[in-house]
This record gives structure tokens, C-alpha cells and sequence, in this order.
């Protein structure tokens, strides 16, 4: 009897046990069922992939925050981002199908649009140029004004055979405005990372370059360089180029726009719920969700900070257009035309609202 008594308490204590896994089976199951239907969009997500330059170049910030802040899962998307070293080579992925989106300047699109690539802007991503003169630190008590870069090297961008960059424009601009005929210097392209700008001007391969924030202050703080223009500051951008010039815009082929309308629609959503959170959020939380991101260094968070801080106004709240900024744009673009087509070029023809 008491040998029997303990098989049974045996059998009890296995069925019971059995039961209680079962149970625990059963609720790991329906947790799992309960995460999985919660995250819909994870689950049945689209891909879309865009071109930008960089990675960590601060005028594309939105795009990559985008990535830092899941606003792509939100839509129901997967960002997938392709780094390029100016936005002519971004535009060409573009147009060579590796990407169906594109953020670049608004200029860019326009020589691309007046190079015949079937290119259409739907959205605008900054409100002032973004760019920074950088000269070489041993040349400071040389060259102490942008007229003085005569007979000098440029760092630009790199473009392709047929277009500019932004930034050539806009260093041409600068070279103009001071007085220097388009010959007066040398562009070389440099890269749009902090590695290749480092590398062209403690090189001496350039005296100066058309560069990017973060990579900017950091040259700067390194003791290889030192500012002669700063277009960061929307005031200073509008002063230099007399009105708020459009750098980061959102781009795609014309076939993608009329053929995919709800996934161009998603990508604008996905891009707005960004620009409204960097309008809402302080500079300490944009730089700590950015400093996990590609091109952007953690050691360095504070030195976004005070970037992101002296540099308010920067990007819109919104995708919408800026009608005048545009306007200027188009007149700034048609002021650095290169050829007869980009000279002709109207931006209503390939802006999109």
C-alpha cells in the first residue's frame, strides 16, 4: 500500500507537471501570436530602397532618422539606405533601378532633369543650403577671405561627365560673388565623409573644400581646418546666397510616381512622421538616437549637439514645398547654368506636390 501510494503520487506529480508545461507552451504560443499580430507592418512590410549621400552628411539627417526612430516601420516599410559620394551618383543609381527614391539637392534633380533623366521631386527635406567652406588650417594667415582662393584647389563633390553637384555650384557661386572668373581655380572631387575630406586637406591635394556638418566641426576641432563660410545657418545661407536655397529634396522616377502612387504616399507619410518629430524633440534626444546610426559617431554626440543647436531652422516640419525657397532655388540654379538646357529648365516641370 504505501508502495502503491507512492506510484500514485508519482503519476500525480508527472500529470500535473505535464500539464503545467502544456500551459506553459500554450502561453509562450499565444504571447508570441499576440506580438506578432500587434506588429503588422513588420510582418507584411515593403522594401523600398534610397539613394543619399553619405553616410552621416547632417543635410540628410531626416533620412537617416527615419531609419533611428522606425518612422519606415510605421508605414509599413523597411528603409534600406545606398550611400553615395555626391547626388549626381545617387540620381544614377536611381535611373539604373538599384534605387526606386532619392533624397539629393534640388539642384542636382534639376541637372539631372535637364541631362533627360525621366527624374520628378515630390518633397522638401531642408530650408537652407547646408554647406560649409572649409580652408586648410596652414593656409589660414594666407587665405583669409574667399577672393584670396585664386589660383587655389577646390574639393567639390564628385559629379558625373554630364552633372554637377550642388556643391560645385555653390562654390562657384561663392568664387563668383567674391570677384574670380570660373578659371581662377581648380575643382577637384572629393568625397561627402568625414574620411575623404580629412584626407584631401592634410594631404594638401585641396587648399579648400565645399564640406558637411558633422564632418565640418570635427576638421575643425582636429586643428586641419578652418571655416571661411558657414551655410548652415539659415540666416547666413541667406545672406551668402541671397535667399533660402532648397539642398535635401525627395526624388524618384517618373515611372515609379505614376505607376506606385500608394508606395510614393507611404514614403511621403514616412517622411513626414520624421520631420515632425525632429520638430518636437530637443537636440541632446535627435543627436543620442542618431549616434547608433552609420556616419555618425558616438564619441562625438556632443559635438552634434551644439551643431544641431546653433543651427536651428535647418528642416521643415513638413514635406510641403516651400514656394519662395523654391523660387530662389530655380533662380540661383539658372544663375550657375552650365548649358542652354538647364538654362531653359522650369522646376514646375519636374516638381510634384
Amino acid at each position: 500500500m504505501q508502495i502503491a501510494d507512492k506510484h500514485s503520487l508519482w503519476n500525480h506529480a508527472a500529470q500535473r507537471g505535464a500539464v503545467t508545461q502544456m500551459k506553459g507552451y500554450k502561453a509562450f504560443f499565444n504571447t508570441m501570436l499576440a506580438l506578432w499580430m500587434s506588429l503588422p507592418t513588420l510582418a507584411h512590410a515593403e522594401t523600398v530602397v534610397m539613394a543619399v549621400p553619405g553616410p552621416g552628411n547632417m543635410a540628410f539627417l531626416p533620412v537617416y532618422l527615419t531609419k533611428a526612430i522606425g518612422a519606415d516601420h510605421d508605414e509599413g516599410l523597411t528603409l534600406k539606405l545606398r550611400y553615395f559620394n555626391g547626388g549626381p551618383l545617387a540620381i544614377r543609381d536611381l535611373i539604373t533601378h538599384n534605387s526606386d527614391f532619392v533624397a539629393v539637392s534640388l539642384p542636382a534633380i534639376a541637372a539631372a532633369r535637364a541631362d533627360g533623366m525621366p527624374v520628378v521631386a515630390f518633397g522638401q527635406l531642408s530650408d537652407s543650403a547646408m554647406f560649409v567652406l572649409l580652408l586648410r588650417a596652414n593656409l589660414k594667415n594666407q587665405v583669409t577671405s574667399i577672393a584670396q582662393l585664386n589660383g587655389r584647389r577646390i574639393g567639390t563633390p564628385a559629379g558625373t561627365s554630364t552633372q554637377r553637384t550642388m556643391g560645385q555650384m555653390v562654390a562657384e557661386y561663392l568664387l563668383s560673388r567674391a570677384g574670380l572668373k570660373p578659371n581662377d581655380t581648380l575643382f577637384i572631387p572629393t568625397g561627402l565623409n568625414r574620411e575623404s575630406q580629412h584626407a584631401a586637406l592634410s594631404s594638401g591635394t585641396v587648399d579648400a573644400l565645399i564640406g558637411d556638418e558633422p564632418f565640418a566641426s570635427e576638421l575643425v576641432a582636429e586643428g586641419v581646418a578652418v571655416i571661411l563660410a558657414d551655410m548652415y545657418s539659415v540666416a547666413q545661407s541667406k545672406a551668402l546666397l541671397n535667399g533660402s536655397i532648397v539642398r535635401a529634396a525627395l526624388a524618384t522616377r517618373e515611372s515609379v510616381y505614376a505607376q506606385h502612387p500608394s508606395t510614393v504616399k507611404k514614403v511621403q507619410r514616412m517622411l513626414n512622421r520624421t520631420l515632425e518629430w525632429l520638430s518636437k524633440h530637443s537636440s541632446q534626444e535627435i543627436a543620442h538616437k542618431l549616434a547608433s546610426q552609420p556616419g555618425f559617431d558616438a564619441a562625438n554626440t556632443k559635438q552634434l549637439i551644439a551643431i544641431l543647436q546653433r543651427s536651428q531652422g535647418m528642416f521643415p516640419n513638413q514635406l510641403a514645398w516651400n514656394t519662395q525657397a523654391v523660387a530662389t532655388t530655380e533662380s540661383f540654379f539658372h544663375r550657375m547654368a552650365a548649358n542652354q538646357a538647364e538654362s531653359d529648365l522650369h522646376f514646375a516641370d519636374f516638381i510634384r506636390n
